[in-house]
């Protein structure tokens, strides 16, 4: 149990000091180039993203492709991952939300009808 931790921890300090990633997702966000919360993992994958807030993968998946299963708690730790308000984290999974019929949240996957 602690290797694992320990582990996750390793890899969440390399990834979330060394990919630049996060901030090109800053970036983008801040200049309002992104319109969805898909749109973030099809630059960084999710499994990055996981490692830096310390989620299960299955879990913050199945959460991230419904989009209305995120927590405020998910939100909180996504935008200090990326250094943004997570206000604007919540209104790219609102607008991702209010497509109807059309949204992929994650990159390849299949189309979610409502």
């Amino acid at each position: 149990m602690y290797d694992i931790l320990f582990y996750d921890t390793i890899l969440c300090t390399y990834y979330c000091l060394k990919d630049q990633r996060y901030y090109a997702v800053k970036s983008l966000i801040e200049t309002k180039r992104l319109t969805s919360l898909a749109e973030i993992f099809k630059i960084i994958p999710i499994s990055v993203v996981r490692i830096g807030i310390k989620a299960n993968y299955n879990t913050f998946r199945k959460r991230v492709y419904n989009g209305d299963t995120l927590t405020t708690k998910d939100f909180r730790l996504m935008a200090e991952l990326f250094e943004v308000e997570p206000g604007e984290l919540l209104q790219l999974a609102i607008n991702d939300v209010l497509e109807k019929g059309t949204k992929k949240m994650i990159p390849g996957s299949k189309k979610i009808s409502e």
